[in-house]
Parts: structure tokens; sequence; C-alpha cells
């Protein structure tokens, strides 16, 4: 056990003999006195690979047992999930050995994704990287929590509403009216290969009573979420049974993997901005936006309600749905040029002492 200088080089490294083995890692410092700090870390990971020889994986082979144990142990779907936030984190940091995977590049890691996504993306990619590495005796400890991308979405106005739809192809419209007359989430009505939730059944629409009951796409492992039932309007009737007739299984819909970019294409057709001066954007959840504004004038502004309507948990989460338009205002004065006559104002003279004379009189 030793520092020595690597050959051709200037940086100190630390060796030893693991396992009949040479173990041998670079300090990273040319300075003896800063390499001789590095020594305890690299003992505590030459004794771990002693402890556990399969630690010492790259990342490409340690991503592969960690999707096959996810898809084991849980399922498919969340295996998927974990598989795209981990090939994330592989392509920013290459296939590298897990014993280089340092709090540093995991902190680096998760500043260039809050600059892609949003916060709690970020939380959720960051804990399959560090579960991975927890289950191959590597701790890191979790980077400081730190605000991500914020993607404000609007809701459609009744031009845009008319314009998307006399773009939309037919084999989409019966699903985007449904989001617009239901509020429902994407992952409510369509199958995905990639959410745990079962999508809309055939069972769950009502044609002759025009009802529809939605269980939320937002509920926990293990946990029930809400199921709420709302009407449907005659008009979407007809085009509903059509679709369920063209669908062979249990489900209203089939899966739409180019759901994002058929989007795109419609808007693109309709002539619609994506985003506006603001920032805000228009995707397919913007339906939910549109019905929750809507459905927000019909009861009259009742939060308690309209929370209940969507499914959501809580009120503050249903205040970000809503983008109401405030009336025009009745002023008690009438004409509202009179606030700009001639008579008045200071270059016609100051009226209180004409007032006062008036009085003493």
């Amino acid at each position: 056990m030793a520092l020595r200088l690597m050959p051709k080089s200037k940086v100190w490294a630390y060796q030893c003999k693991t396992g009949g083995k040479t173990f041998c890692r670079s300090t990273g410092h040319a300075d003896r006195r800063m390499a001789e700090r590095e020594v305890p870390r690299l003992q505590k990971l030459a004794r771990l690979l002693r402890e556990q020889p399969n630690a010492s994986l790259h990342l490409s082979k340690a991503i592969i047992e960690e999707v096959a144990r996810i898809e084991t142990d849980i399922g498919h779907g969340q295996a998927g999930r974990v598989s795209y936030a981990l090939m994330n984190f592989h392509r920013f940091a290459g296939d590298i050995g897990l014993e280089r995977i340092t709090v540093d590049l995991v902190e680096q890691y998760q500043r260039k994704r809050l600059a892609e996504v949003s916060l709690a993306t970020v939380t959720k990619e960051l804990c399959f990287v560090l579960r991975m590495m927890r289950l191959r005796g590597f701790q890191i400890a979790r980077p400081s929590s730190k605000r991500g991308r914020m993607t404000p979405q609007r809701a459609f106005a009744g031009e845009e509403i008319r314009a998307f739809f006399a773009a939309c192809p037919a084999r989409l419209r019966t699903l985007y009216v449904l989001m617009l007359v239901t509020g429902a989430r994407l992952a409510e009505l369509v199958p995905s290969p990639r959410s745990n939730h079962v999508p809309l059944r055939k069972s769950e629409v009502d044609l002759e009573r025009r009802t529809i009951s939605i269980r939320s796409a937002k509920g926990r492992l293990g946990v029930q979420g809400k199921v709420r039932t709302l009407p449907l309007p005659a008009e979407i009737v007809e085009p509903l049974r059509k679709q369920m007739a063209s669908v062979d299984g249990p489900f209203v819909f089939q899966p739409l993997p180019n759901n994002p970019r058929d989007f795109d294409l419609i808007l693109a057709e309709a002539g619609i901005k994506k985003l506006d001066e603001l920032g805000h954007k228009l995707t397919a959840h913007s339906f939910r936006h549109t019905y929750a504004t809507i459905m927000s004038e019909a009861i009259g502004h009742n939060a308690f309600l309209l929370k209940e309507i969507l499914g959501h948990k809580q009120i503050s989460m249903t205040e970000r749905y809503c983008h109401p338009t405030a009336p025009a205002p009745s002023l008690p004065f009438g004409d509202i040029s009179q606030l700009w006559s001639g008579e008045r104002g200071v270059g016609k003279g100051c009226r209180i002492v004409d007032l006062a004379r008036s009085e003493s009189a």
C-alpha cells in the first residue's frame, strides 16, 4: 500500500492489493499532501471491492441489472421509467465505473437537468440513480434541492378551439373532445406503457345515462385514487359509441405513442402558436386547463366544488388550472367620458374656491 507517481504524469496514485489483484486509482492531485487526503476514501473503496467484487461495474452494466431487478420486483411500467431516468444520467456521465461517480458529478447532472425539466422530475431521476448506487455499496449524499424550470400552460381561447378541431384528424377528434368536455388527463383515457394507471374502460362509460367514470391517474402505488363521475354532452355520445366499437379489448382508446408530435402538427396546421408572448405553452393537457376555466365560471367560482370535479387533493393545485377573465366593470358614476370633461382639472382653475363662495352666500 503506497502512493506513487503515475507513469509520464505528475499525479499521485494510490496502489494496494485487493483479492490477489492490484488496485490502483488516481488521487487527482499532483501535490503529495493533497493526495494523502484522498487515501482514506480510496482505502474505503478498496475494502468495498474486496468485500463486494461485483461493485466494480461500469454504469451501463449496472443500469441493465437495475432495470431487470425493477421489472422483476415491481413491473414493466416502473422499469420503463427507471430506464429512462438512468439512461439520461448515462448520456451525461458516460460509461464510467461506479467508483468514479461522486457527489460533484451528481450535482453537475442536477444543474444540467434543472435547466431542462421541472424539480419534481429531477428529484425522481436522482432517487433512481442514488438507489442504484446504494444497492451496490456506494453511499452518495443527495445534492441540495434547487428550483427547476417552470413549464406554465394556458387555456385555449374560443377562436383557437374552433381552429384546432377544424385541423384535427378524425382519429384524434373524439379523444380531444372528450378531454375538453370532461377535463380528464391523457393518462386517464389512453393506455401507455410508461404509466401504471389503468386507462378508461368501456365498462366505465354509460352512454344511456350519458355519464363517464374517471379514476385519478395521480394516485400512488397501492393507494386508491379518486373516482369522479361526470356528465357527457349529447353531441359526443354517438362519436364515443363509434370509437368503442372500433377498438378491440376492454379499453376505449388505443395507445398513442406519437401524441406530442401529433398535437404539435395540429397546432401548426391550425396556425396556433405553441408558445404565447408570455412563454405559456399549449399541450394536450391544456384541454384540462380550458375545462377548469369554463367550469369555474359555470359553478360561480366555487373552489371546493371545482377541486372535487378535477380530482385534486389540494385547492392550491386547482388554482393553477383556472384562468378566468374579469367581467366588465360597472362604474358607479355612469358615463366614463365625464372624467375627461374640459370643465374640470387643474387647467381650468380650482373648483374648491367656487364651492366655498357658494356656501358663504
